[in-house]
């Protein structure tokens, strides 16, 4: 699915721009109020649609929410899985390490710098704080491809078991760091007296993230025989 700030090659329906404009509004909507506190009709406000609209594109709202977790995956995917299967670092551990870095920022390229990652990190962060069809959804189509890869990589890079628990939880540990720097943009802001996050603000987060990977690798790597 294709996000509503990306250009497309044919033209748009009607109803394939209602459908679109409703998945946006709602995604906002879910993220910030919560599935059960958000109405089918502020969300048809908030997209200009009708009302009516949702049922016949959706079937009603579980199925609105389940669209919105499927524009959440495509996106992660469209961002993630392009830089992850250029990646092949053979058995060399430093190009693997290169290789992860590489995704790393790119995710931060997209998280921190782009709008719609505001919506889709919040949307995220409600739906794995209570498990249920959307977020076993977007966990086994979406988050778990890109987080066994990153393992994949990772574990090279320090010689461990990508399915140990350091690897998995410290690939875990790298990605929360994103996420958190989009989630808590306004308290990070503040406290570094910015008043904005733009290009340089970006680029100084991306050097701390880019260091945590390197000591991270660094503390765990094992000697080589």
């Amino acid at each position: 699915m294709r996000s509503e700030t990306e250009p497309s090659s044919e033209p748009e329906k009607p109803g394939d721009q209602t459908r679109m404009a409703l998945v946006v509004a709602a995604l906002k909507l879910f993220g910030s109020k919560g599935f059960e506190a958000t109405s089918t009709r502020e969300i048809a406000a908030a997209a200009e649609a009708n009302i009516a609209s949702i049922a016949y594109h959706f079937g009603g709202k579980d199925g609105l929410r389940l669209a919105c977790a499927e524009l959440v995956g495509s996106r992660i995917q469209s961002v993630a899985m392009p830089a992850l299967a250029d990646i092949d670092p053979g058995s060399d551990p430093a190009s693997a390490q290169k290789a992860f870095e590489r995704v790393a920022m790119t995710m931060a390229d997209f998280m921190l710098g782009r709008p719609e990652a505001r919506d889709i990190a919040t949307f995220i962060v409600r739906e794995i704080s209570n498990p249920g069809p959307v977020f076993e959804h977007i966990y086994t189509e979406f988050i778990l491809p890109v987080h066994t890869r990153l393992s994949t990589l990772l574990g090279l890079a320090t010689g461990h078991n990508p399915e140990s628990d350091l690897i998995r939880l410290g690939t875990f540990s790298i990605a929360g760091q994103v996420v958190y720097f989009r989630v808590g943009h306004a308290i990070v802001a503040r406290r570094m007296d910015w008043h904005e996050v733009g290009t340089d603000e970006v680029e100084r987060i991306k050097t701390v993230i880019l260091g945590n990977i390197r000591a991270f690798v660094e503390t765990n790597r094992k000697p080589r025989p």
